[in-house]
């Protein structure tokens, strides 16, 4: 046991190095989910994956007293299919590199999620993101407006205008079930906001991934459209991925979302949320009805002396007060410096590697990578 505890407290600081950290508690629930998840053999193979994609070939040379090449290949893509490992083509060439815990390998357990394992999460989740959310300069996650006709100034970037997003994708448009809104419900938790479970949207690699893994299905153009204007009338954040193409569009609420939840327990919660608006109320025409306070996520309203009040260190920019405010008091603003996110995912990797390790960090993993090294 003491063998097998060691290789999982290995595997947690090795995932922990990656630029999403994955950081040890003080109860060890990270051990038991990662025991839930891989076997004592495979966590010792996933310690010689690197943070960079790397062929079959390249692995290889630092398991070959344990594995022959067919061996290691045929171990690697039955983690693949699991989720547990990323696996990438790269000029008809297979290559394979570490997952993440979130954004990762926990959305990829969505086919077999277990009340044991969502408990384990759950607690992991109360114990370890308020840690790492702190440590974040880039987020993995943006916010962004339900609808862009909530901002009175209509020239949005399209990063910013998902819906125009959607209209200009290529696709292929998938959606699945919301990893945090089933996995509340296998241990009985009901969802105060919405009953709709398939509330995860995703494009291009990412959907045809998941829809072979059987996670989700294909949907149309008009129906990706139609999920996100249900989300506005059931009041879901809007969280894509924080790129301007970005793979994936988590439609949130308040109550089960481990992000949102964890993020409303630091003092300023807008700090760990890519967006580029905030709300105002107009004095003059708020009523004072409260349905902004029952919208609001982030608890970033409250009702003083009769008119709504929007607290800049909660508001992320959302939009949800403003599609349902009756007297119109509620519009969005841009904030003094908006931020591009980076172009694509391979982007937002190197920027959050950057982040972490900073520039000549990321200078010697990119040396490293060159050599075969493990990043």
């Amino acid at each position: 046991m003491v063998e097998t505890d060691d290789v999982y407290r290995r595997l947690q600081e090795h995932l922990d190095r990656l630029p999403q950290r994955f950081p040890a508690t003080g109860s060890g629930v990270e051990l038991r989910i990662l025991a839930r998840l891989f076997s004592a053999d495979e966590a010792r193979l996933v310690l010689e994956l690197s943070a960079l994609p790397e062929p079959v070939a390249t692995i290889h040379r630092r398991v070959r007293a344990s594995y022959t090449p067919a061996a290691l290949l045929e171990a690697l893509e039955r983690l693949a299919a699991r989720g547990l490992v990323h696996r990438v083509v790269s000029k008809g060439v297979a290559k394979f590199l570490l997952s993440g815990f979130v954004v990762g390998f926990y959305e990829r357990q969505l086919p077999t999620l277990t009340p044991d394992l969502e408990r384990d999460i759950l607690q992991y989740f109360d114990e370890a993101l308020a840690v790492a959310l702190p440590l974040r300069k880039t987020p993995q996650m943006r916010t962004v407006p339900v609808n862009v006709s909530v901002v009175p100034d209509r020239e949005v970037a399209t990063y910013d205008d998902i819906r125009a997003y959607v209209r200009q994708s290529r696709g292929p448009f998938a959606v699945m079930d919301c990893i945090c809104r089933l996995g509340r419900s296998l241990v009985g938790h009901t969802c105060e906001h919405t009953t709709r479970m398939q509330t995860c949207l995703t494009f291009g690699k990412a959907a045809e991934g998941m829809v072979q893994s059987g996670a989700a299905h294909f949907i149309e153009r008009d129906e990706m459209l139609r999920l996100l204007d249900e989300a506005d009338a059931d009041g879901l954040v809007l969280q894509p991925e924080n790129t301007q193409a970005p793979l994936f569009i988590c439609c949130c609420c308040g109550d089960c979302c481990g992000v949102l939840a964890s993020a409303k327990r630091m003092p300023v919660p807008a700090d760990y949320f890519g967006t580029n608006f905030y709300a105002v109320v107009s004095p003059d025409a708020c009523e004072g009805c409260g349905t902004c306070l029952t919208r609001c996520r982030m608890d970033a309203v409250t009702i003083e002396d009769g008119r709504a009040v929007v607290a800049r260190s909660h508001c992320i920019g959302c939009g949800l007060c403003v599609t349902t405010c009756p007297s119109e008091a509620m519009t969005l603003a841009r904030t003094d410096r908006p931020r591009v996110p980076p172009k694509n995912t391979p982007a937002l990797y190197v920027q959050l590697y950057r982040d972490r390790y900073g520039t000549l960090g990321l200078a010697k993993a990119l040396g490293k990578h060159v050599l075969g090294r493990k990043v």
